[in-house]
């Protein structure tokens, strides 16, 4: 991390890693942000924390590294701020809007999801619903921290932005039209305009935990995971809906492949919503147990027949594709194998 709390995309320390990373992605802008799935480690951290009787190394970390948290989450509210003034719909708050910078027409590297598609063209009034969503879970989790570490008026502060941010997601993004979350930009008649492309964008409120069991948008959320004709196969949840234009065009890497990482997030959520009372509960259940069968026996049948884990996976056949030996997300099946059995009879393992 620089001191403005900057951390870069690409840590390239020493000749050998340079000689790994495109000419390209070498050179980096301190403006440039990266998706914060730091802190995805460390609300992990704090859970385990929770059922430890030694609670001191966990104290003690935490009181080094919550100076840095503070300093990183302040460069993105200060960089990747979003211009909610241009827009002629009311917002809870004029503050928590955001937009990723370091955006082409064709994609937004910084956001993680590199060629999904976006609002076209370009605009600098344009606001990200990802980047909002990342912004509640990193204000989610200071709020936490500071409240173990007795930082009162911090936790306060905290859990205000987190509760600002959770009612602009509705105010600034959510699509009565569409029935999903939708990026905003501003069109050619300086009106504010919903761009929806069903797929992960449009669920990103959930993965981050935006949304709680009773939240009034969670019901439709979770008909358009379970909707085949739109996200649902059998192999995981697809990046992009079938029923999108862009499915599956161009380099199509973020357009319809099925991708562990968002994957599990999708498990990890519907687990809670699953154990938790409220009108969504059985139907959470059911997903959840139906989605973690089909992303283990996607990825062990490739392995099955490659010996690889590969970068992701494709919705029509299950098969591995792109970067094989690609360990680093797709070994989140280990998690997924760890998960309980909410099936009757242990249903799970004879499929398995």
């Amino acid at each position: 991390m620089d001191k403005n709390g900057w951390i870069a995309r690409e840590q390239i320390l020493g000749d050998e890693a340079r000689s790994k990373v495109p000419r390209e992605f070498q050179v980096q802008y301190p403006h440039y942000a990266n998706p914060p799935t730091l802190f995805l480690t460390l609300e992990a951290l704090l859970n385990k924390m929770e059922t430890s009787e030694n609670k001191e190394p966990y104290m003690d970390f935490l009181r080094s590294i919550y100076p840095k948290l503070q300093l990183h989450y302040q460069w993105y509210r200060h960089t990747q701020f979003g211009d909610i003034k241009s827009y002629d719909r009311d917002a809870f708050s004029l503050k928590e809007g955001y937009r990723w910078r370091g955006r082409t027409p064709q994609h937004i590297l910084p956001s993680g999801l590199d060629d999904y598609p976006r609002a076209q063209p370009p605009h600098p009034g344009e606001l990200h619903v990802d980047l909002l969503s990342w912004m509640g879970l990193m204000s989610r989790s200071l709020s936490h921290i500071a409240s173990i570490l007795s930082e009162t008026s911090d936790a306060k502060k905290y859990k205000t932005i987190e509760g600002a941010i959770i009612r602009n997601l509705d105010d600034l993004h959510w699509s009565d039209t569409h029935k999903t979350f939708c990026d905003a930009t501003i069109d050619s008649w300086e009106e504010s305009i919903h761009v929806c492309h069903k797929g992960y964008i449009s669920i990103f409120p959930f993965l981050t935990g935006m949304l709680g069991p009773d939240h009034p948008r969670l019901g439709a959320i979770l008909d358009l995971i379970a909707d085949p004709d739109e996200l649902w196969s059998n192999h995981g949840i697809r990046s992009l809906s079938q029923q999108d234009s862009a499915y599956g065009t161009a380099e199509n890497y973020w357009r319809s492949p099925i991708w562990v990482n968002i994957n599990y997030l999708i498990v990890d959520n519907l687990l809670k919503i699953a154990q938790t009372d409220g009108p969504h509960k059985a139907q959470a259940g059911k997903m959840y147990n139906d989605l973690r069968i089909n992303l283990v026996n996607t990825i062990y049948e490739s392995w099955k027949d490659t010996g690889f884990a590969w970068e992701q996976y494709n919705p029509e056949t299950g098969k591995g594709q792109r970067t094989q030996h690609f360990t680093g997300w797709t070994s989140l099946v280990v998690r997924l194998l760890c998960m309980p059995d909410l099936t009757e009879g242990s249903a799970f393992r004879d499929e398995l």
